[in-house]
């Protein structure tokens, strides 16, 4: 009895699924590309993995893959405990590394291209901008030498050569992302954490004790001494939002809605 064409084809699917991980483990991205640039046993194509692998190994992307994932895993230094960046980082990382191995890839280049991000982190930490100029040099020259002269005109693949545009426009990516964004995220863990009265300023309470106009102010957990901001009465219940501080006690206004009148002149 022969098995049914969907049977089979799963299997082939299968087959070749252990086969392509067989090679990258064994041979690298160069054996996994050969496992998908031949014919599966029996007949069957798989082309959507074939159209991925070939997919990773357009220079373009594949530089793309990189530069986000360097960016991710800085991210992920900078900003510990956020998850996301690293793990995304490490996966674009990994991808353009199977990329790569199918290009004929100047490994210099990529080389320059981590020693640039590199440069760029310890800028935001040290004064200066000497390392960002050299971050810069670096992060040019990589994406320019990364598969072969881009002067040369020649290339051992066709087409296997970077935009100008993509390598202008990631340049300046690049740069406004540790400037603008890693930059104002060490700014906010350096800040120092607002401690004191004047951090509840704004917060909402409910009077314990009638504000006649001293009374007592219930915040959260903590009871405070209170009196009305333009020493008007308030009645016990009554929502209210500290307005400004007083030594240790809070001035207080009563939070007007339908369900809580405006405090009663005295």
């Amino acid at each position: 009895m022969h098995d049914r064409p969907e049977k089979r084809a799963s299997q082939v699917v299968l087959l070749n699924c252990s086969a392509l991980l067989l090679g990258l483990l064994l041979a690298g991205p160069v054996g996994a590309t050969a496992v998908w640039q031949g014919e599966a046993p029996g007949g069957f194509q798989v082309p959507l993995v074939s159209h991925f692998m070939r997919f990773l190994a357009n220079p373009n992307v594949a530089y793309l893959l990189l530069v986000m994932g360097l960016l991710g895993i800085m991210a992920e230094l900078v900003t510990p405990g956020a998850i996301l960046p690293g793990v995304f980082g490490v996966i674009f990382v990994v991808l353009a590394l199977v990329g790569l191995g199918q290009l004929p890839t100047n490994w210099g280049g990529v080389v320059l291209i981590v020693a640039a991000i590199v440069m760029f982190l310890l800028d935001l930490h040290v004064a200066g901008f000497a390392l960002s100029v050299g971050g810069v040099i670096a992060f040019v020259v990589g994406s320019l030498l990364m598969f072969g002269p881009f002067w040369s005109g020649s290339s051992a693949v066709p087409g296997a050569k970077l935009s100008p545009w993509l390598i202008a426009g990631t340049t300046v990516g690049v740069g406004a992302f540790f400037l603008l964004g890693l930059s104002a995220a060490l700014k906010a863990q350096r800040a120092p954490v607002a401690v004191g009265q004047e951090t509840i300023i704004g917060r909402l309470g409910v009077v314990q004790q009638p504000l006649t106009p001293a009374g007592i102010v219930r915040l959260e957990s903590e009871e405070w001494s209170a009196v009305s901001v333009d020493d008007s009465s308030i009645e016990g219940g009554t929502r209210v939002r500290v307005v400004s501080t007083e030594g240790l006690v809070l001035k207080v206004a009563p939070v007007v809605d339908e369900g809580n009148p405006p405090a009663k002149p005295s």
